[in-house]
C-alpha cells in the first residue's frame, strides 16, 4: 500500500506493449507510427545487430490519443530530454537512467559495456552503489538513438 503523500509520476518512455494497449494497435503499426514520425521514439538496443528496442515518448501518446492521430507532437530538443532527464546534475545514476529508459539495471550495463554511455563510476553492491553517468553521454546517446 502506498502512502498518501507519496507521488507516482508516470515514466517518460514505454515501451511497444504499453503503446499497444494505449492506442489499441498491433506492434506493426505502432511501428509504422514511429517510422512516420507521428509518435517520438528511441532505439535503446544496445548494439546494431539486435532489432529495434523501441521506447516511445509517453507525451507523444497521450497527445497523439488526444487529436486523433490528426497532427504529431512538435516538440525542441530540450524540451523531450527534460521530460526523460529531470534534473540538470553533471552525472546521471544508473537506476534513473533505468527509469528513465524504461528498461532493467542490467540493459543500462549493457549500454555502458558496449560504450554508449560514459562512465565516471562504477557500480558497487549496496545503497548508493549505482554506476554514476555522464549526463553528456546519456543526452548524446538519446539523440543519436532519436527516430
Amino acid at each position: 500500500m502506498l502512502n498518501n503523500a507519496t507521488t507516482i509520476s508516470p515514466r517518460p518512455l514505454g515501451d511497444v506493449n504499453s503503446v499497444m494497449r494505449d492506442l489499441d494497435l498491433d506492434s506493426e503499426s505502432v511501428r509504422g507510427l514511429v517510422d512516420q514520425g507521428s509518435l517520438i521514439a528511441f532505439d535503446i538496443s544496445s548494439t546494431k545487430t539486435e532489432r529495434r528496442d523501441l521506447r516511445i515518448l509517453t507525451k507523444s501518446v497521450e497527445h497523439y490519443r488526444e487529436m486523433g492521430g490528426k497532427k504529431p507532437l512538435v516538440m525542441e530538443w530540450p524540451e523531450i530530454f527534460r521530460l526523460i532527464m529531470p534534473h540538470n546534475n553533471f552525472f546521471v545514476r544508473s537506476m534513473e537512467i533505468a527509469r528513465g529508459l524504461n528498461c532493467e539495471r542490467t540493459h543500462v550495463a549493457n549500454l555502458i559495456a558496449a560504450g554508449h554511455l560514459f562512465c565516471s563510476r562504477k557500480s558497487k553492491p549496496g545503497p548508493g552503489g549505482s554506476a554514476l553517468v555522464s549526463r553528456t553521454s546519456y543526452e548524446s546517446f538519446l539523440i543519436g538513438r532519436l527516430q
